[in-house]
């Protein structure tokens, strides 16, 4: 078992991440997305894969802890998701492939080219970090501009305690 999956796994079992409700900025984003597939990478216990399967879309959901994923499905019921246990650094993500792409509290400069070839052209990414101040692996203030520089912004806020970004792909 990977050191990362063990973490994840203990944590959801202490009761961490209990949120069912979606992050505000999936709602403000999903006004400029269009119907059809959507991915929620490091969905945890799957707020905003099943946000999204409720409004019609066909979702992929990754999370590297199989005890968040078991959660994620207890929650869904019995909505069409389609979870997969992988780290990210590793799961193969579709190409072009997504109208909408949830990326929320797990961040990974690394896997910005990855993520944004995984958009679908119109396709919109919600992303939601905690800055570097507060977490060790948020992203520095100012940078999602540049990381996301493909897409056309469409909502960008910063403030001390959070990092909101959703951008179109061309």
């Amino acid at each position: 078992m990977s050191e990362a999956r063990a973490k994840w796994d203990a944590r959801y079992r202490a009761g961490s991440h209990p949120a069912s409700e979606p992050v505000p900025l999936l709602a403000d984003a999903l006004v400029h997305a269009r119907p059809g597939r959507a991915l929620d990478l490091a969905c945890g216990r799957g707020r905003h894969a099943i946000a999204l399967a409720r409004r019609g879309y066909a979702v992929d959901a990754i999370d590297i802890s199989p005890v968040g994923l078991a959660s994620a499905r207890e929650r869904a019921g019995d909505l069409s998701i389609r979870w997969t246990e992988a780290d990210l650094h590793e799961a193969a993500l579709d190409t072009a492939a997504y109208q909408v792409v949830v990326w929320v509290h797990f961040t990974d400069e690394v896997l910005v080219p990855r993520v944004l070839s995984a958009l679908a052209p119109g396709g919109v990414l919600v992303f939601c970090a905690r800055p570097r101040v507060l977490c060790r692996y948020g992203p520095p203030p100012g940078v999602v501009e540049r990381w996301f520089s493909p897409l056309r912004t469409l909502i960008h806020r910063e403030t001390e305690d959070r990092i909101e970004y959703a951008g179109a792909a061309g």
